[in-house]
C-alpha cells in the first residue's frame, strides 16, 4: 500500500457523496415538479452565483458535477441524515400548504431508498 492510498480513498469518498448528493437532488426535483400546482423551481443565489462563475471559469475534470437549481441537498456528518431544500414558485389558484404538503410527500417517496431523509419545501412566489 502506497502513502497516497488514505488519499485516494478519501477522493473516492468524496465522488460517492458528490454522486448520491447529485442522485438525491436530481430525484427530489423531479418528483417536486411533478406535482400540480409546482410552476418551477427557483434558483438561490448561491445558484445563480454559481452559474455565472461556473460559465466563466473552465471545469476541472474532478470538481463536483451539474446542480440542480432550487434544491440544495447536504448530510448531517454525525447522523448521516440527508437534508433536501427545496425552492419553488407555485401557479396561481393553489393553496401553498397543500402543494408543499405534496412536494414533501412526492420527495420523501422518490428517496425512500435512503435511509433518513428530512426534507423543507420553501415557496418563494407565486406565477
Amino acid at each position: 500500500m502506497t502513502a497516497d492510498a488514505p488519499r485516494d480513498r478519501e477522493q473516492d469518498g468524496e465522488r460517492d457523496r458528490n454522486r448520491d448528493q447529485d442522485r438525491l437532488a436530481e430525484a427530489a426535483a423531479r418528483a417536486a415538479e411533478g406535482v400540480p400546482g409546482v410552476a418551477f423551481l427557483r434558483p438561490g443565489v448561491v445558484d445563480l452565483l454559481r452559474t455565472r462563475v461556473a460559465g466563466r471559469a473552465p471545469r476541472l475534470a474532478t470538481g463536483p458535477g451539474p446542480r440542480t437549481q432550487g434544491v440544495r441537498v447536504s448530510r448531517d456528518a454525525t447522523t448521516g441524515t440527508w437534508h433536501i431544500d427545496l425552492r419553488l414558485v407555485l401557479h396561481r389558484g393553489h393553496r401553498a400548504l397543500d402543494v408543499t404538503r405534496a412536494v414533501h410527500t412526492a420527495t420523501l417517496a422518490a428517496t425512500r431508498g435512503e435511509p433518513s431523509v428530512s426534507v423543507r419545501v420553501t415557496v418563494t412566489g407565486v406565477v
